[in-house]
């Protein structure tokens, strides 16, 4: 119990941080940046729904370390969540992305197979990237940590292949190539599996109805 208790003291001081608070604060601008949108409003936001996710014991297990990097991917998720919806409310065209993303605000409506609220998503996001420090053990000559690195910089395929002197068409094909291991490592593909076979039966039954009206 004392040492749940330290542990949660420590994950605490971890929110008040000037490094996680500076973190946020760049999130924050970051995807709100264009969209009329307060980033104090997105950044309070993260804020109180990371505090209340670990008060809730939504972070089950863990160090410091591997707290931050949660509550880091909670508050990304939270402020995608509150810039879709204060967007949808001011009506802005569902195709527009996210500013900062190449995600529009239709691909982050949930529907029935996309429940995940942001600590589970967040939940994922972790998960991920402890696959990809796994994957790049595995194959250290692939580079998949520095790819993935260059990317959440927001550096283009170009500046990426600079770096690691392959071509702009390996640094496409391996970014491919790291997006299959995660999901294979992570089980996504049996969800993807559903979902296909969920949009085929939706469509089959579309077309079915569309022929009966015809006659």
């Amino acid at each position: 119990m004392l040492l749940e208790q330290k542990l949660l003291s420590s994950y605490q001081g971890i929110l008040v941080s000037v490094d996680y608070q500076q973190r946020l604060e760049k999130i924050a601008r970051k995807y709100t940046r264009g969209t009329g949108l307060s980033w104090e409003d997105a950044f309070q936001t993260a804020y109180l729904k990371v505090f209340s996710a670990l008060q809730a014991g939504k972070f089950r297990e863990g160090d410091v370390e591997q707290f931050y990097y949660w509550a880091v991917a909670v508050a990304r998720c939270v402020i995608i969540d509150f810039i879709r919806k204060e967007s949808l409310r001011k009506s802005q065209s569902l195709d527009d992305n996210i500013p900062g993303t190449d995600m529009s605000l239709l691909d982050t409506i949930p529907d029935e197979f996309s429940t995940l609220d942001a600590t589970e998503r967040a939940d994922l996001i972790v998960k991920a990237l402890e696959s990809i420090y796994q994957l790049d053990k595995c194959y250290p000559h692939r580079n998949y940590l520095k790819l993935w690195q260059g990317k959440v910089d927001g550096k283009t395929q170009n500046q990426i292949a600079a770096e690691l002197r392959i071509s702009q068409g390996e640094v496409s094909k391996r970014w491919q190539e790291l997006l299959g291991r995660i999901t294979e490592l992570l089980g996504l593909l049996e969800i993807k599996d559903v979902k296909d076979k969920q949009l085929e039966a939706r469509q089959q039954k579309t077309a079915y109805k569309r022929s009966t009206k015809q006659w």
